[in-house]
């Protein structure tokens, strides 16, 4: 019997690892002999978090929306080809940081109609820092997004977990609890765990599996006429991150690395993730940067095709015109 490729959908608010997580698992089905292959949706016009994979994976890229709106009806498409032409054992999807969970294992579901697809879990990343400050907030559409996310799992990772106290890290697990009574949680740093329970030993045919994790397809939310709605297509429904921007901005000047480190620290509150390709005046290296939160991170990259230097800023009503404004600035006090 045709054995089904096993999909697990990664989902997580902007900023929270999703990527380290990915980069984790993909590594653990190697050792464990299983071929992976990468669905990447991104919102931007750009795939930057496809850089820092492997190139030998095989990844499929969508982008410039979310896969649980205005691409949505491209998953299947893509979920086809990449079985089709690569025959992995596993499509880790990684969907973009604002994505509504319940429409995309939708997506998944009816693409299984049509080929041996199985979707095995949904596995959430939840910065701890972030969702402590919500928590305190108590409200917003960000606020009611990151509990959707959270709703739907089947396996909760409670990351960054080092930036939080032992006593604020018992009232996350609590409160994680609480929106959700049955998935797994997981608290991690840098999304590191035993992932061995995702793995079965192998059976008689010799093969490896990965241990089903049950899915809910519908929200534990009281108001559950609203996720039949969102399951039965409704197009009139309400998307909770459409409060979220996007943009890109593509660069054609080189900048100074410590005058763009001090440009991000002074990014404004309503910037909640920044990624992207820069060449700097004072090094040779191109980098590939993430922005979360007030953290930044850079790692040293050499593209194995051409891509353009480019900055890509995902927030709540934020001002595009001043951060061009401030990029000027910045572009001008580089050429120096």
């Amino acid at each position: 019997m045709e054995k089904p490729v096993y999909v697990y959908l990664l989902s997580g608010f902007l900023g929270s690892g999703k990527t380290t997580l990915l980069q984790n698992l993909i590594r653990e089905a190697e050792k464990r002999g299983q071929k992976s292959a990468v669905l990447m949706n991104e919102a931007g016009e750009v795939n930057l978090d496809g850089l820092a994979l492997d190139d030998t994976v095989p990844m499929s890229e969508l982008l410039g929306g979310c896969i649980c709106c205005s691409i949505k009806s491209d998953v299947g498409m893509e979920l086809l080809e990449l079985v089709q032409t690569h025959m992995p054992d596993i499509v880790w999807i990684e969907a973009t940081g604002v994505a509504q969970p319940l429409e995309i294992i939708d997506a998944v579901t009816e693409t299984s109609l049509y080929a041996k697809l199985e979707l095995k879990g949904v596995l959430t990343v939840v910065d701890a820092r972030h969702l402590l400050d919500r928590l305190r907030i108590g409200s917003g559409k960000t606020f009611k997004l990151m509990k959707e996310q959270i709703r739907v799992s089947s396996t909760l990772l409670l990351n960054k977990s080092d930036l939080v106290g032992e006593k604020e890290l018992r009232e996350l697990r609590q409160q994680l609890r609480e929106w959700n009574p049955h998935a797994d949680i997981v608290q991690t740093v840098r999304c590191e765990a035993d992932w061995s329970s995702l793995w079965t030993r192998p059976d008689n045919a010799g093969n490896t599996g990965i241990l089903p994790i049950p899915i809910d397809r519908h929200s534990r939310e009281s108001d559950h006429g609203d996720h039949q709605e969102l399951l039965h297509h409704d197009h009139r429904h309400h998307h909770d991150h459409e409060h979220i921007n996007v943009w890109t901005r593509y660069l054609d000047f080189p900048l100074d690395s410590v005058l763009f480190e001090q440009f991000l620290k002074e990014l404004p509150d309503e910037v909640y993730r920044a990624k992207g390709i820069v060449t700097f005046t004072d090094t040779p290296s191109r980098f590939l940067f993430q922005y979360a939160y007030k953290e930044s991170d850079f790692m040293r990259i050499t593209p194995q095709k051409s891509v353009h230097d480019v900055l890509v800023f995902i927030g709540e009503d934020f001002s595009r015109s001043d951060l061009e404004a401030r990029l000027l600035m910045l572009g001008e006090a580089s050429s120096v």
